[in-house]
């Protein structure tokens, strides 16, 4: 009986040192990134009084057929989580321009935006 639980004790304190890594946070983070910045037309921040805060790139390279190649919808992501990031609140998409079969890459998209600030009074 003693000997189990000094072994008990032994895996507890063994265990109370260990940490694990994880993207959990950083997950979360841009997510909440993400859900801060709405998407605007040109007129819809002209008419609101946005202020410019600058211009944002999202950028993938599939470098293989088999790779994962990310949708539309998540370089959008990326570019608001950047737009946040920026200081501002409001994206304004451009394109997103695919080129397929570069020198490093299978496909490559370049996708773009403006970020803004608008302010509420």
């Amino acid at each position: 009986m003693k000997f189990l639980v000094l072994i008990i004790c032994f895996l507890l304190n063994g265990c109370s040192t260990a940490t694990f890594n994880s993207n959990a946070g950083i997950y979360a983070e841009n997510k909440i990134r993400e859900s801060v910045v709405k998407r605007y037309t040109n007129s819809e921040v002209w008419k609101l009084g946005a202020s410019q805060v600058g211009h944002v790139e999202a950028r993938f390279c599939q470098k293989d057929i088999r790779d994962y190649k990310p949708s539309k919808e998540a370089l959008i992501a990326d570019l608001k989580v950047k737009t946040q990031k920026l200081g501002g609140n409001a994206l304004v998409f451009d394109s997103c321009l695919v080129n397929r079969t570069t020198a490093s890459c299978h496909t490559k998209i370049d996708c773009n935006g403006m970020a803004y600030l608008i302010t509420y009074k």
